[in-house]
């Protein structure tokens, strides 16, 4: 990973303890999300939540060793002109597309087909919505991945239930960090 984007996973992940609206995904879970996101050939990656964008540095270092391209979606505009900033300054800005605005307004107008969708929104109410307009747009073999599944368990009871038993989709918990439930379109 370039140094760059390293000193910056650092920077963020130090100022956790100072913010208390970074609504930031764990290390090891932003890892695990590079991690897939190499392993998968992702060319294109929608996120929904991208607070300061500390999941955003993980998608877009693995997403620039193949010139890909992953549009992050807040609605703070705070938080939206801090992450451009840290995209910025990681050497970023010609792979993550900053969208501000309500993310059920942008995701229609994300281009696709997705290879990943990454739903971390701050209102779980809306995860469903959320998943049913990205889930028609992910490529087979591709994915979506809900987090805070272990932290908002019982909010999420019901969207897990439902991805669970989608015919064309298997999907399963991972629980590392705040938990992820991992929903891969057959």
């Amino acid at each position: 990973m370039d140094q760059r984007i390293l000193e910056l996973i650092d920077e963020l992940d130090s100022l956790r303890g100072a913010r208390d609206d970074h609504w930031q995904v764990p290390r090891i879970e932003g890892n695990l999300l590079y991690q897939i996101a190499l392993s998968s050939g992702a060319r294109t990656i929608v996120e929904v939540g991208t607070s300061y964008g500390f999941s955003g540095l993980f998608w877009g270092a693995a997403l620039q060793r193949v010139g890909g391209t992953l549009h992050t979606i807040d609605n703070s505009s705070k938080k939206f002109d801090s992450s451009k900033a840290t995209f910025e300054r990681a050497g970023l800005a010609k792979t993550i597309v900053n969208h501000l605005g309500d993310a059920m307004q942008v995701l229609p107008k994300v281009p696709g087909p997705l290879d990943l969708a990454f739903i971390d929104s701050g209102d779980k109410k809306s995860t469903r919505a959320l998943f049913d307009i990205i889930w028609p747009r992910i490529r087979a073999g591709g994915a979506v991945i809900t987090d805070n599944i272990t932290t908002h368990q019982s909010e999420l009871a019901d969207f897990v239930g439902y991805v669970r038993g989608l015919k064309e989709a298997s999907s399963i918990a991972v629980p590392i960090g705040n938990g992820i439930e991992w929903t891969i379109k057959a």
